[in-house]
């Protein structure tokens, strides 16, 4: 059992300044190694303030909903350009959870997205429960995980957010926010062009056009593909080739028509499907017992081994229900926006958009039918929101708007558990001998409504000092139907068979109905001071909500009870400081959390009936502090030093849950994708190698302590710490018209769960996917 660690402010400061201190004489060390006889890093910085030397831009972001530099906004920010995407080596969101501190990105079964912000999100793929970290695509909030996961192809620039966006991003967002931009047409003709090859038998094309579509340049258009196609990370010995393969073909295209300074319209859409020949299947971390003759007659069990014990690797799998892991996906969204003063505008952001997932897994990595799951899912929302802005040069801004949300989401869900066994006093017996189901379906079908009203204002209280505002009304509504069926017939096979659901195959289970809704009030209050021109301190508190719902694996009515919301209260305090012609940008920020009522999933069996069961309840409160420090250097022309630093002391007050069919008292246990430490520590160099050539060094590295992959912690799933690095050189033209890099991530190859799962009180198997492996392409960019 993990005992509860004593949070001490002072031995946290003592490390962070130790980094933080590292990190500044490695910037030290990498000017002298460029050039002996220059003055030391700290003297450049200077000597270049002093002859007001090129003055870098920073990035823009709009995490209160309008256009400002990132370190003028009073929270805790982390923004990525288009460039510096690229320069991460970032192919979707995975690699750029490494930069920011205390965040969790990864791809877990088929392609959800398991996302968790200062130890606060949600690893349930099942649509009954939401994230508690909202992703959000040119301001349009994605409502499913597998939408969430989403190829960084097209994209200008990717914001996070930490902390509650209770006010302008309200919607299910406790944790913070994910905010995806994608590029808009330009002016001009613009083209953009990669191909990639790599290890895994890679390819991969990014393309974008985009322009004037008339002579006045009053509307134009743009058009982007993405398309990448790679072999699968694990061997199955048993099928023989790779699961989890990769096809994806993903498009986005618009429309804007500016028919004046004053107006904007525009309509964008984008798609995705991905098709590959296999799902992904999970390893081993356990050994399971199975009967290969689920009708019980004589025979001996059969024993597999953990993976590793049995073939030394991550990356070897043995399971058969892997046949299907379709994922189609279609949106449109039309904007508006009118600036009818010079300081007022009126825009709103209309979006439809649907989802179609088909998924098998083999859940238990067996050649035999222990838990077999399919899943089929269909969804549709709607989602509509009218903003009105003011803002002057005196300081004084303000937002507000209306919001309003619909979804319509069924999925059918089944197991087949026919060679799972029991085991008593160390014999095992077939579960179906026992009256136990050889499989079965649920069905869900979950209608969300849900609407809000939301005010923003920042107040200037003095030349030095002002206050910001808000306050957020939301209003969830949800009904949800949920139907069963059951098979004992070991020769019907859900996965394979697929069996028409309510059709006379089975023996259906009761209906079970519920309606429920709930309303908050999400308050957030910023105070911000400029001590001088280069330094902002600011303190907030603020408030975040996520709704409550009905468990969507419920089959009988002692489970089918409506889970609460999971709020949460955060305080924060942080200071950053911009020098030397921006040259030098560093953040640092405290932050407490009281969470109440959080939503969390488990696995277990019946004590009564010895079925499957699956957990999910308001478990738990916690209690998350940390520190976050950011760095962003450039101590000589052409060379850039990126650097974050992470703390998280996280958790529970309260948590209780069954274990071995009793209710216990687990709060020692840790939180879920909660390191206590985080690093990143990345450097570029561009150099001048010839005439109008351009060749630029990247290395980076990323440390995370050894943390949780799953709610029940075991030690079986936990993630050990490790570093990751990734590096590239590149060589082109340097007015930046073509560039070919050879780049690769994961270099040490240090195999990670990216997802887990405990199944061992039912099947006696506990199972992790695993993040890839060693990875590493060339690629030619063209622009033009």
């Amino acid at each position: 059992m993990y005992r509860k660690r004593e949070f001490s402010l002072k031995r946290c400061l003592l490390r962070s300044a130790a980094c933080v201190q590292v990190l500044s004489i490695s910037a030290g060390l990498a000017s002298a190694q460029e050039q002996a006889d220059i003055p030391s890093s700290a003297e450049n910085f200077a000597a270049a303030e002093a002859a007001e030397a090129v003055v870098y831009e920073t990035v823009v972001v709009t995490a209160r909903r309008r256009e400002e530099s990132l370190y003028d906004v009073p929270g805790s920010v982390s923004a990525f350009s288009e460039e510096q995407v690229r320069d991460l080596q970032a192919t979707d969101m995975r690699r750029v959870q490494y930069a920011v501190p205390n965040f969790h990105f990864e791809r877990s079964d088929s392609s959800n997205a398991a996302i968790y912000l200062r130890g606060i999100g949600q690893n349930d793929s099942l649509p009954f429960v939401e994230s508690g970290v909202g992703v959000y695509i040119d301001d349009v909030y994605q409502a499913r995980s597998q939408a969430a996961f989403i190829e960084l192809f097209d994209v200008e620039r990717v914001e996070v957010l930490r902390g509650p966006q209770g006010t302008l991003y309200g919607r299910n967002s406790p944790g913070g926010a994910v905010k995806l931009i994608t590029t808009q047409p330009g002016d001009e003709v613009e083209t953009y062009l990669e191909l990639g090859v790599g290890n895994f038998s890679l390819g991969t094309v990014n393309a974008r056009i985009s322009g004037p579509l008339n002579e006045t340049g009053a509307v134009k258009g743009k058009l982007a593909l993405s398309v990448i196609q790679r072999n699968g990370f694990s061997r199955n010995v048993t099928e023989g080739g790779r699961d989890g393969d990769t096809k994806t073909v993903a498009w986005r295209g618009a429309l804007v028509y500016e028919p004046n300074i004053n107006m904007r319209f525009e309509v964008a859409t984008d798609g995705k499907n991905e098709n590959p020949d296999r799902s992904l299947t999970p390893v081993r971390r356990t050994s399971l017992t199975a009967f290969p003759d689920p009708a019980g007659a004589p025979g001996s069990p059969v024993t597999f081994l953990p993976t590793n014990d049995a073939f030394g690797s991550d990356y070897v799998v043995e399971g058969t229900a892997n046949d299907f892991a379709e994922l189609s996906t279609y949106g449109i969204t039309l904007k508006g926006r009118w600036d009818f003063s010079e300081s007022w505008f009126l825009e709103s952001v209309t979006s439809y958009r649907s989802l179609s997932w088909d998924f098998q897994l083999d859940a238990d990595n067996s050649p035999l039918p222990v838990l077999d799951i399919p899943v089929y899912e269909d969804d549709e929302q709607f989602s509509s929101e009218l903003r009105v802005a003011f803002e002057n040069d005196s300081g004084l801004a303000f937002t507000g708007g209306l919001f309003y949300f619909h979804d319509d989401d069924t999925v059918l869900a089944g197991f087949d558990d026919a060679a799972a066994s029991f085991s008593f006093g160390g014999f095992s017996v077939p579960v179906i001998s026992l009256g136990v189901p050889s499989g079965g379906y649920g069905e869900s079908r979950q209608e969300t409504e849900a609407v809000a009203v939301f005010a923003a204002g920042t107040i200037p209280l003095s030349a030095a000092t002002s206050l910001e505002l808000g306050l957020r009304y939301s209003r969830d509504e949800k009904e949800s139907v949920r139907r069963g069926e059951f098979f004992f017939d070991p020769a019907v096979s859900l996965s394979f068979d697929q069996p028409p659901f309510l059709q006379g195959v089975g023996f259906p289970s009761a209906l079970l109905e519920g309606r429920e809704n709930w309303d908050a009030l999400t308050p957030r209050v910023v105070l911000s001071y400029e001590f001088d021109e280069v330094t902002t301190l600011y303190a907030s508190a603020s408030r975040g909500f996520k709704s409550g719902g009905y468990p969507g694996r419920a089959f009988g009515a002692a489970e089918f009870v409506a889970f609460d919301p999971e709020t949460v209260w955060t305080y924060e305090a942080s200071i950053k400081v911009q020098r030397f012609n921006n040259r030098l940008n560093m953040t640092a920020a405290y932050f407490y959390s009281d969470y109440e009522d959080l939503q969390l999933n488990g696995f277990g069996q019946d004590p009564t009936t010895g079925q499957f069961v699956s957990l999910f309840t308001n478990a738990a409160q916690a209690k998350i502090q940390g520190l976050e420090f950011g760095l962003n250097a450039r101590p000589l022309d052409g060379l850039t030093i990126n650097a974050t630093l992470g703390y998280l002391d996280a958790e529970y007050d309260e948590f209780e849950t069954l274990v071995n069919g009793v209710l216990t008292d687990v709060s020692d246990r840790r939180l879920t994708n909660s390191p206590e430490w985080t690093a990143f520590l990345g450097a570029t160099k561009e150099l001048q190698v010839g005439s109008g050539l351009l060749a630029r060094f990247h290395v980076d590295g990323a440390y995370r302590d050894a943390y949780a992959n799953e709610t029940s912690d075991s030690p079986n799933l936990s993630v050990n710490s490790a570093v990751y690095s990734s590096a590239f050189v590149s060589i082109g033209a340097d007015h930046g018209s073509w560039e070919l890099r050879a780049g690769g991530t994961n270099l040490t190859d240090r195999a990670r769960a990216a997802q887990s799962f405990n199944t061992s009180e039912f099947s006696g198997v506990e199972t992790a996917f695993i993040a890839p492996p060693r990875l590493y392409d060339l690629r030619l960019i063209l622009q033009f």
